[in-house]
């Protein structure tokens, strides 16, 4: 293995070819899919910061492709990407916070290839388990617990409605106005789930959705391919389900960005990709938080605004 990666630079006819085009020069042989694994797997830096596939090149940009570990790009991914938080506050111990990057099951799953995310448990003191899930294409905050009294208060923090979960989501069109959908969901098969016309009893199960950030398309060109203009918003949820944001996003007619499983065309894709990340979780005695690596691309207003969401203590919000 070379002691430095090779690198190309972006001159002024090669800008604007998205990232895993441009790639072709550093990984001649690997075809499309191959330079598309690189860009998920964190491989693919420019000027130094891993970037999606869908990044358009500028000139004088520089491309690197760093070098995955000897066992394999999975246990790269593992190794560079996800990691375990440093908490804002931990009045007890019991609890750690994961990182999960987009891309990486939380858990194991037969006939899932990959590495995922309870690698990292075996670091961990105690006997650790993870706590909740996150959907592969969804980034963020894993909860574990170390040891019976972290799963004790983790229960019942949930089961008393007092945790807070925020997220930031990239949604398709212009949403106006804060939303609090309660509307009650179903499981239609084991991959999607709907959204009835009936509330949900219970207010742990609703999702409240706020517009942060209305984006025209030229400031989603590094990212994603919108078709036009798209909603940067902070969702709060407290105990959550299945595809819970997901569901109740689209049930207002913006559906996450890239999101086709409940997009117009209202099926999976081969690989999802969209953008949604668990940046906040807060219970009592522990809050921790992370930025996605995909808001400051945003730049000014909107990178902002989602900063603040995920910086929020407390939610102060009516669940009624």
């Amino acid at each position: 293995m070379a002691d430095e990666p090779l690198s190309i630079v972006v001159d002024e006819g090669d800008a604007g070819r998205r990232l895993d085009a441009a790639l072709a020069e550093l990984l001649p042989g690997a075809g499309l899919r191959g330079r598309r694994r690189a860009c998920g797997l964190g491989r693919a830096l420019v000027n130094g910061r891993a970037r999606p596939a869908a990044y358009r090149t500028r000139p004088g940009d520089v491309l690197t492709l760093a070098a995955p570990e000897e066992d394999g790009d999975e246990t790269f991914l593992s190794r560079a990407a996800a990691h375990v938080l440093t908490p804002e506050k931990a009045e007890a111990g019991g609890l750690a916070a994961l990182f999960k990057p987009a891309g990486m099951h939380s858990e194991a799953l037969a006939g899932k290839p990959g590495t995922s995310l309870e690698a990292l448990l075996a670091g961990l003191p105690g006997c650790a388990r993870l706590l909740n899930r996150l959907d592969c294409a969804t980034s963020g905050i894993v909860m574990a617990a170390l040891d019976a009294e972290g799963e004790r208060r983790w229960k019942e923090a949930q089961d008393g409605g007092l945790t807070r979960k925020h997220y930031l989501a990239l949604l398709q069109g212009r949403l106006e106005g804060e939303r609090l959908v309660k509307l009650r969901l179903i499981l239609k098969g084991r991959e999607r789930v709907l959204a009835e016309m009936a509330e949900h009893p219970d207010h742990r199960r609703h999702t409240l959705i706020v517009p942060l950030a209305h984006l025209a398309p030229d400031r989603l060109r590094d990212i994603a391919e919108p078709a036009g203009e798209a909603t940067l918003a902070g969702c709060l949820i407290l105990k959550g389900a299945r595809h819970q944001i997901r569901a109740h996003a689209a049930s207002l007619g913006h559906p996450l960005l890239g999101d086709a499983r409940y997009g117009a065309e209202g099926r999976p894709a081969a690989e999802e990709r969209f953008f949604l990340h668990h940046g906040r979780i807060e219970l009592p005695g522990f809050a921790a938080s992370c930025l996605p690596d995909w808001l400051e691309t945003l730049g000014g207003e909107a990178r902002r605004a989602g900063e603040a969401w995920l910086a929020k203590t407390g939610s102060g919000m009516e669940w009624s």
